[in-house]
């Protein structure tokens, strides 16, 4: 049990490897970001215009599907510019070259999978949502276990629909959710190995933010936002790139079993063992 967590570590630590030696896949998430703002801010101006801020507030239909729209904008953003990366990192893994048009053309290419996706997505995140406001605790708590085992199941999802031949939803799904059923120990640690790395990357701008709202004043708290903010940033897209890495490592291997990427100086007898 404990060689299964930790080869997640070591994939974690060779996937950033691979990270590294190609910085531009930030510009994918990145795009992700400014996107996501984008949409948003559209959103709200239409909101603000229409004069529908009351009615969010005191109509449910109107928050709901705004609630929903929402929803639907960061989960196809996030998903169309994750799969760029995935295909980026595939194609990185194959040994061969690619770049950032290429996994856009990727992502573009799954655009109707992704659209399907982000529609399910918002569905089930405003569903649940309304369990959460509705039922009090017992809505709650069966937000937050099916929001686990929602996380679980769909852990490879974006590399199954750029990579897999698999189209219909529910084919993904199931695909998905046994591929983390066989890897389950490497998935849990490298997500954590992940995360660990870039919480210590944001570290000095949440503590160069906070020094400047709490402590400093004028002109150098300003710096200190901006720049403690812009660390923060950085560390959230970094994150966002390298787990798109190390999921497209793990999906390689675990379906074709071939020493891809960070996977060719290990032996293939002690990655994902039959026993």
């Amino acid at each position: 049990m404990t060689s299964k967590y930790r080869r997640g570590f070591d994939i974690t630590y060779d996937s950033l490897r691979i990270f590294t030696q190609r910085p531009t896949l930030l510009i994918l998430p990145a795009l992700s970001l400014l996107t996501v703002g984008s949409a948003f801010a559209v959103l709200g101006a239409i909101i603000f215009q229409q004069g529908l801020v009351e009615s969010l507030l005191t109509n449910d239909l109107y928050k709901y599907s705004v609630l929903f729209c929402a929803i639907a904008i960061s989960s196809s953003v996030a998903t169309f510019f994750n799969a760029a990366v995935v295909h980026c990192a595939a194609q990185l893994f194959e040994g061969n070259s690619t770049s950032v048009r290429d996994g856009l053309a990727a992502a573009w290419h799954a655009r109707r999978q992704i659209a399907i996706w982000a529609a399910v997505a918002a569905t089930l995140g405003t569903v649940l949502y309304i369990l959460d406001e509705k039922f009090g605790v017992v809505g709650s708590l069966t937000r937050a276990i099916f929001d686990l085992a929602w996380a679980l199941l769909t852990f490879f999802i974006v590399p199954v629909i750029v990579l897999d031949e698999r189209r219909s939803l529910r084919r993904q799904l199931r695909r998905s959710g046994s591929l983390f059923r066989d890897t389950w120990g490497e998935s849990v640690s490298a997500t954590l190995g992940v995360s660990f790395v870039f919480l210590i990357v944001a570290l000095p701008g949440i503590a160069l933010g906070a020094a400047g709202y709490f402590v400093l004043d004028g002109v150098v708290a300003v710096g200190a936002l901006v720049g403690g903010g812009g660390i923060v940033v950085a560390a959230i897209v970094g994150s966002q790139t390298a787990s798109a890495i190390v999921r497209t490592a793990l999906y390689r291997y675990a379906t074709t079993g071939k020493q891809v990427g960070p996977f060719d100086t290990r032996d293939p007898d002690t990655v994902f063992p039959e026993s």
